[in-house]
Parts: structure tokens; sequence; C-alpha cells
């Protein structure tokens, strides 16, 4: 019934801003959104449908089919200022959104708390998405791909998955959240590590065929990208279960994010929206 309601009131608002939001992409992000925090309501739920639907948007206006990299840097620095409170530029879809969610994680129960986490997260999204622009471009003009480190560490903040979880957190009325943020670090970086590799290992055939690089085009080898995914997803929930019984809430939505993302990659590829 969550889900249900996301989607009427997903499906308004992505129509409303047009491309490249996608509104055939928003049953998707309304599970994801109603499956990872059952407990909570639609309304507490959607900033994170909201998050997961501008993800893809994102991805599909930076490197999706006739996107141009000059407009790109250019979209991306406003963005940044609309991450930093700055006013979005009128009619622009990315940056009106991003406002929009940008003020609802921080009126959240636990916005205070968790807004410099989530201000981070988009961050690390915008400047990831920015990084594989470039290294996506020189490559095409025959410079050398970026070392295989560089781009992990750029693509585990472009994946977006703590941005969803930041949105998520900041939703829940949790007294002992902000003291236990600091030992949720590094299990989210866990995590957004491993949904990365899965998104690589599943996108790998459309990301070559549109220019674009991945874990396996740097020269990871697929067993080698199958283990280090298990070992960070199986770190991950080691890592959360001392503080299963502190913040439940906080743990069990990091952890049910992280699950959805890694399935959801291993049994389809999405692709570009918009």
């Amino acid at each position: 019934m969550t889900a249900v309601e996301l989607i009427g009131r997903l499906r308004e608002w992505t129509t409303r801003l047009g491309r490249p939001f996608d509104p055939a992409m928003v049953p998707l992000c309304s599970l994801t959104a109603a499956n990872c925090t059952p407990w909570l309501s639609a309304s507490a739920c959607y900033p994170v449908a909201q998050t997961a639907a501008w993800l893809l948007a994102l991805d599909a206006w930076s490197d999706g089919p006739g996107s141009d990299g000059s407009l790109v840097d250019a979209g991306i620095t406003r963005c940044l200022e609309v991450v930093d409170g700055g006013a979005p530029t009128s009619g622009d879809p990315l940056q009106v959104s991003l406002a929009e969610i940008r003020d609802q994680v921080h009126a959240g129960p636990s916005g205070e708390a968790v807004h410099d986490r989530w201000r981070q997260a988009v961050t690390e999204s915008l400047l990831g998405t920015a990084f594989e622009r470039h290294a996506a471009d020189d490559v095409a003009r025959g410079a050398e791909p970026p070392p295989l480190a560089e781009y992990l560490r750029h693509a585990t903040g472009s994946i977006g998955l703590a941005m969803m979880v930041t949105a998520a957190w900041s939703a829940m009325d949790d007294p002992a959240l902000p003291d236990r943020l600091p030992e949720l670090r590094g299990p989210l970086d866990d995590a957004s590590m491993a949904v990365r590799l899965a998104n690589d290992l599943r996108g790998h055939a459309r990301e070559q065929a549109e220019g674009t690089i991945d874990a396996l085009a740097l020269g990871l080898a697929p067993q080698d990208l199958a283990a280090s995914l298990a070992e960070h997803l199986n770190r991950c929930r080691r890592r959360l279960r001392p503080l299963a019984g502190i913040v439940p809430g906080p743990v069990a939505a990091l952890e049910r994010h992280l699950i959805w993302s890694v399935r959801m990659y291993q049994r389809f590829e999405a692709g570009h929206t918009g």
C-alpha cells in the first residue's frame, strides 16, 4: 500500500519536472523506498523515492546518448550550489528537484543530525558523475583511462546509495542516531562499493557500447569483481551487527538498501532513462 501511494505522488512529480525524469521508472523508485523502510509512512518514504528518481535522471542527463560534457560541467556546478543552500535555476528539473529533496531531508525528524552527511553524499554523487564523464570523454579522445583505484573512489560516490540511505535516516525519530553516525560511516562506504560493483558487472555491455568506463573496462576481472563485491557486502553486514540493538531503524534501512540494490542489479539492468 505504501508503494501504491508513492507511485501516484511520484508519477505526478516526475511528469511535472519532465526530462530527464522518466515516469516509467516511478514503480521501481517507489518499490525501492517502500521495501527498504517498510515501517515508515508513505510521506516519510517519499524523499527516498524522489532521490532514486533524481539519481536515474542525473545518470541519463550526464552520460546518456546525446549528452554534452560542457553542459554537464555547468549543470553540476549549479547543483553543487543548490546542495550548499543556493536557489535552483528556475526551469531546470535537476536543480529544482534537488532543492525540494534537500529541504525535505533537512525538515525530517533527524534532518539536522544527518544533514551534513547527506550533503556530503550528494556532493560525492555529483563530483563522481563529473569525473566519470570527463574520463569517458578523455578516453574517446585517445587519452589513457584513469587508474582503477581512482575510478572506484569516485564511482562509489556516484552510485548514490549514500544519498538514499541518508534521506531515509532523516525521516527517523531516533535520539541515538546523531552519536552513532560516525560508526555507520564504514558500513555505508562498504555498501556503496558493493552496489557500485554490482552495477558495473550488470551494465558492462551497455557502458562499452556507449563509450563510458567501468571497473571491468579498467582491468578488474569478473571473478575478482564478484569476490570484492561479496567482501564489501559481508563486511558491511558484520560491521552493522553491534549497532543493530542501538539504532535498529538506521541499521535496517542501510542493510535493506544494500541487499535490495545488489539483488536488483543481479536480476536486470535498467539502462538509461529520460
